[in-house]
């Protein structure tokens, strides 16, 4: 039995982000604002599963307002409106 080192496993789960980041011309706007407060809840110290961002993903395939989501879905736009603590309701 292989042991994984829990830093091992943040970066596999970080280069699976990355997976998806390099996918980002296939999302829509509010499907990009999704790896975006995935980054951003881990920036904060959450762990986001690769289920939960794949939930948030397959929920905002087909938002209706993508136009809202392209406005409100910059980095810094997030980060001012969401702080840390603000993401604690989400992301315990």
């Amino acid at each position: 039995m292989i042991l994984v080192s829990p830093s091992w496993r943040r970066f596999s789960g970080l280069a699976s982000l990355s997976s998806l980041l390099l996918l980002g011309a296939c999302q829509t706007p509010c499907q990009r604002v999704c790896v975006r407060m995935a980054d951003y809840a881990e920036e904060c110290g959450f762990t986001v599963s690769d289920a939960e961002l794949q939930t948030c993903l397959d929920e905002q395939a087909d938002a209706d307002d993508q136009g809202a989501c392209r406005r409100a879905g910059a980095p810094v736009t997030i980060r001012n409106e969401w702080s840390c603590e603000d993401l604690e309701i989400f992301f315990r």
